[in-house]
């Protein structure tokens, strides 16, 4: 499960459009990490883009 204030999935769906964008290769990904963006004690969380079929 994703839980997150109105800020945090904001922030999350600017991650994951970014992911999306024309001409990001396959398998560029993100780390989030607590002590990169996520807030102390949060699970890590790495997304990553696939275009495999």
């Amino acid at each position: 499960m994703i839980e997150a204030n109105a800020a945090g999935l904001r922030t999350l769906a600017g991650h994951l459009l970014v992911l999306a964008a024309e001409g990001v290769p396959d398998g560029s990904h993100l780390h989030l990490e607590d002590s990169n963006g996520l807030e102390d004690g949060s699970l890590s969380l790495v997304l990553e883009r696939c275009d495999e079929e």
